[in-house]
């Protein structure tokens, strides 16, 4: 064979082999996510959002949700879906930010500017207690903690939205309708 032609296949051999390492090393980095909860999202029975002060409790009764402590407003479909589709699937990157308990602060994960959620099951067992936070430079996500634990993740999307103690979001007033007897009489008028 030709030096050149020898030369040239090694050169591509070498290429290559340097190209599928590279590609090994680069899949290494990739960021592993896993979801933060991991158990069938229908046996949520009720959640309570708190927010220093402020909190709102919402209870599946037989097949729909209410506001607990508020029977003025009837809940939102909208703001029930949200929250089963977007915050209950958020995921956490697996590499910890931090495992220090004075961070927390810092990742907004302290009880004055964290978001604490937690879910319970019909038997009012408890399913997940999270505290979800976020940075002021940081608006696409949220960082998590365990209630009980100190290691700070990152989430995979802004859930915050969804996490809010506002009853308006919530629940709006039950539209009233008119009886057919009484638009009769009025017009008649």
């Amino acid at each position: 064979m030709d030096k050149k032609l020898i030369t040239s296949i090694c050169v591509l051999v070498g290429l290559i082999c340097f190209y599928l390492y590279d590609n090994a090393k680069q899949n290494s980095y990739q960021e592993n996510y896993a979801n933060v909860f991991e158990f069938d999202h229908n046996q949520i029975n009720k959640f309570l959002i708190l927010k220093n002060n402020d909190g709102i409790e919402i209870e599946r009764i037989d097949s729909t949700w209410q506001i607990n402590g508020n029977d003025s407003l009837v809940i939102k479909q909208s703001s029930i879906d949200k929250f089963f589709d977007e915050t209950l699937k958020v995921k956490i990157n697996m590499l910890p930010i931090s495992k220090n308990a004075k961070d927390l602060s810092i990742y907004s994960l302290d009880n004055e500017s964290g978001i604490n959620l937690i879910l319970w099951d019909k038997d009012e067992k408890v399913l997940s207690n999270s505290i979800f936070g976020i940075a002021p430079s940081n608006y696409y996500s949220n960082f998590y903690k365990d209630f009980d634990k100190s290691i700070i993740y990152k989430t995979n999307a802004n859930i915050i939205t969804f996490l809010t103690t506002n009853l308006n979001y919530w629940g709006e007033i039950p539209s009233q309708e008119i009886p057919d007897s009484t638009l009769s009489s009025q017009s008649d008028l």
